[in-house]
């Protein structure tokens, strides 16, 4: 199962009430799903950037879970007719991959063979070189 994020603007014009009980909706139809429910995070009532449908203001909220791929679409159907919804967004979580090291008893020695550095005095003549000076 996939970890996603699900974003969401509400109406402004909905009571808290009303919002809290859209997301119990959403959460219930991710355990429908075989999800499960991760977090909730409720920002409240902020600006907009611009005006959608006629509204300047939204109920901004997230909505944190884990869910098969194939389960995804019939979630996103389900947000899509509901009309309280401005915008939504549905974001994949990306899990990093963790490398994993040998530990120093089993990793195997590397002889590393190098011959020696002969740092041999540059001569230079003087008299063949051609160096330019500036003329003042």
């Amino acid at each position: 199962m996939n970890q996603y994020e699900l974003g969401m603007v509400f109406r402004s014009s909905l009571t808290e009430e009303e919002v809290n009980s859209a997301i119990e909706v959403l959460k219930s139809r991710i355990v429908e799903l075989g999800g499960e429910v991760t977090g909730v995070n409720y920002w409240g009532k902020r600006r907009l950037a611009y005006t959608i449908r006629k509204q300047t203001e939204g109920i901004y909220s997230f909505l944190n879970f884990s869910l098969s791929p194939q389960s995804v679409k019939e979630l996103m159907r389900t947000v899509q007719f509901m009309e309280m919804i401005l915008r939504y967004i549905l974001v994949k979580n990306e899990k990093k991959a963790k490398v994993k090291t040998k530990d120093q008893s089993e990793a195997t020695p590397v002889e590393v063979k190098s011959e020696p550095i002969v740092n041999e005095p540059e001569t230079a003549d003087t008299e063949t070189t051609n160096v330019q000076t500036p003329t003042e």
